[in-house]
């Protein structure tokens, strides 16, 4: 798997934004300044990396480069992770036209928020639930070392 650098990745566009040569992304990361890591096989992005001082978040994308799934980790004290909000989305055949979400946000008593969209029929569903949330907590990325965010089932 590759991994290139860039200031930013365009879903719209599906391309980078301002490509960084490793060193710069190596100093970016250092001094906490946001940046994004793009990690592809055969020229394809499969997960797109996004890291700052706050948060790191990671996008997940088919073979059409369509985001299907992401998350958002807020950044806690030493170094840990809190995945805080899961989102999923279903497209309508070979095109990027959304039929469906999935939005889930977590707190770390075990609170857990869903709501599901239906982008056809406009009809919202929402739950609550606790559980336990173990699998939410990860550890800050080291420079080039993103593939354990990158773990669709938690």
């Amino acid at each position: 798997m590759q991994i290139y650098y860039c200031d930013e990745w365009s879903d719209n566009k599906k391309k980078p934004w301002n490509i960084l040569d490793e060193h710069t992304a190596y100093l970016h990361h250092q001094e906490k300044q946001p940046y994004t890591a793009i990690l592809a096989e055969d020229e394809k992005p499969e997960y797109i990396v996004n890291v700052t001082k706050e948060w790191v978040s990671v996008g997940f994308y088919d073979e059409l480069i369509r985001k299907y799934l992401n998350y958002d980790f807020e950044v806690m004290s030493g170094g840990k992770l809190f995945l805080r909000t899961a989102m999923y989305w279903e497209y309508d055949d070979e095109t990027d036209k959304e039929l469906n979400s999935l939005i889930l946000g977590f707190q770390e008593d075990g609170y857990i928020a869903m709501e599901k969209r239906d982008f056809k029929t406009g009809s919202v569903e929402e739950r609550e639930a606790k559980d336990t949330l173990e699998k939410n907590w990860d550890i800050y990325p080291e420079f080039g070392q993103y593939l354990h965010l990158c773990r669709e089932e938690r």
